[in-house]
């Protein structure tokens, strides 16, 4: 077998380490490192929530975990919202990393918050709901219902819909995660690898945020675009071809830095 690699999973927006669930088990049985972090103020970590938790801290989460765990050659993959952590990680310390993975996930440029890449729609959404719900600098998705009427289609079965629901039913994000624009100046971060992995599937309602993403990154010579046959909750819909995909691009010599 080739070298084990390390894989770490940054899950999106209202998410935590608990997305990567299904995902894990082919990716560790192929005999490879996975590291699944919760961010700041998300999930088991929403304790530690607060109005000054942002992009920024995000980013920090992940660059310590490198750091700590004394990883290198990192495959570093976001879903969604991780797109944005990601790309801060990139800047940060890209000589820690052999490859970054967009899966279905923001891809800002230099000056681009959240809700820059995702529209105003987005944005007035999440800051009515922090203003009427959430003392104005938590934003949510809502109840459970709401959550289900959002996101019903791109998943496979009820069960799954209802498990996912569960988790993100009431969970705040703390705001300024998506206010905060992402800078990007180190040259060094061009020399790393990165492929964008778009889901089209019942996700008509993504269309608008990835769509043009796509159509700028086809001509980056720094990207690899790539097409997988799922919706935009593809680590809850199809974890097998996720972490199936993830392995051939670590396979492929062309992805090596």
């Amino acid at each position: 077998m080739k070298d084990p690699v390390t894989y770490v999973l940054i899950a999106g927006a209202w998410g935590g380490g608990w997305v990567w669930r299904r995902v894990e088990p082919t990716l560790r049985s192929a005999g490879h490192a996975v590291f699944t972090p919760t961010l700041t103020g998300l999930a088991e970590r929403a304790h530690l929530a607060s109005p000054q938790v942002n992009l920024d801290t995000h980013v920090q989460d992940v660059v310590s975990l490198l750091q700590v765990e004394d990883l290198e050659k990192v495959v570093l993959v976001g879903w969604s919202y991780g797109g944005m952590v990601i790309t801060g990680v990139l800047e940060a310390v890209p000589e820690r990393l052999a490859h970054v993975v967009y899966l279905d996930a923001e891809a800002p440029r230099d000056g681009e918050s959240e809700f820059d890449v995702a529209g105003p729609e987005l944005r007035d959404a999440m800051e009515e709901s922090a203003r009427t719900s959430g003392d104005g600098w938590s934003a949510s998705l809502g109840d459970e219902a709401a959550i289900t009427e959002l996101f019903g289609p791109m998943l496979p079965d009820a069960e799954t819909m209802r498990w996912f629901a569960r988790k993100v039913a009431g969970q705040g994000q703390p705001i300024e995660t998506f206010r905060q624009p992402v800078r990007i100046a180190n040259p060094s971060a061009d020399d790393v690898p990165r492929t964008f992995l778009r889901c089209p599937i019942a996700g008509e309602a993504w269309a608008g945020v990835y769509d043009p993403i796509v159509e700028r990154l086809r001509d980056d010579r720094r990207w690899r675009v790539r097409e997988l046959q799922t919706s935009h909750l593809a680590p809850l819909r199809d974890p097998r071809l996720v972490a199936e995909t993830l392995l051939d691009i670590s396979r492929d010599p062309r992805n090596a830095a």
